[in-house]
């Protein structure tokens, strides 16, 4: 189902961008294509950055404000460009330090394009670990049945969940940029404790972190290392979590 309004109510000039596409069937093709590349150009940019290359730099955030441009995505086009300018002036303190919000952009999008392309039935749950590794097995093994959404540093998690309406979070609590109690404190800001559940990651399988985790109403707590069983006990418990409603 074509969501054109999501679009349009998060700033996206879909109107504009039609006049250049030429019908909805050319735009939502290009979009997809955009969406999928955009982790990949990520990943690049972050090489490039940490090697202060910032010829490929200033090369690729082009690259990236031009689709967004031609895309609709105008305030997102604005961010790489600035991005593409400071890479062109060969400035990698403003690189680095302003680097942040060049990923909430591309995960706010990606975000609005998960859920603009996805069945309605889909749910999403948010991974948050700064480790690959956990995520790309975490993935690879509830994919199927949810909508992944990927963040690897506290203040990623945050922007998506503002950005996002999700089913669950599975969240690491050692991860740089806000740790994972940073994020259950801006959960329990927003009153959502109560209404999202929320696993805990973690190695610290300790009775004090446990118990901190727990205080702030979490719902399970996933081990390291952990295993398919784990992972299938955590999903029994959060749609457990939205049963308890229907009793």
């Amino acid at each position: 189902m074509e969501k054109v309004d999501l679009l349009v109510n998060n700033n996206v000039d879909v109107k504009g961008s039609l006049e250049f596409w030429g019908d909805l069937n050319s735009y939502n093709e290009n979009l997809l294509e955009f969406k999928d590349s955009l982790k990949e150009k990520l990943k690049n940019l972050e090489y490039y950055k940490n090697t202060k290359d910032c010829a490929n730099y200033a090369i690729l955030a082009h690259s990236m404000k031009s689709e967004a441009k031609y895309l609709g995505f105008i305030n997102e086009a604005e961010v790489f460009l600035t991005h593409e300018l400071k890479g062109k002036e060969q400035d990698i303190n403003f690189i680095e330090n302003n680097y942040h919000t060049l990923v909430e952009t591309v995960n706010k999008i990606i975000g609005l394009l998960d859920q603009y392309f996805s069945d309605e039935t889909k749910k999403i749950i948010l991974i948050a670990d700064d480790s690959n590794i956990i995520l790309n097995f975490l993935e690879k093994n509830i994919h199927d049945e949810f909508s992944i959404l990927k963040a690897r540093t506290g203040s990623e998690a945050i922007d998506i969940i503002k950005n996002n309406h999700l089913y669950a979070i599975l969240l690491d609590l050692n991860m740089p940029n806000l740790n994972g109690f940073d994020v259950l404190e801006f959960l329990k800001e927003q009153n959502l404790m109560d209404q999202l559940p929320v696993v805990i990651i973690t190695g610290d399988d300790t009775e004090e972190t446990i118990k901190k985790a727990f205080n702030y109403g979490v719902l399970d707590v996933l081990n390291k290392p952990f295993n398919e069983e784990n992972i299938n006990r955590v999903l029994t418990s959060i749609n457990n979590f939205y049963e308890r409603d229907k009793i």
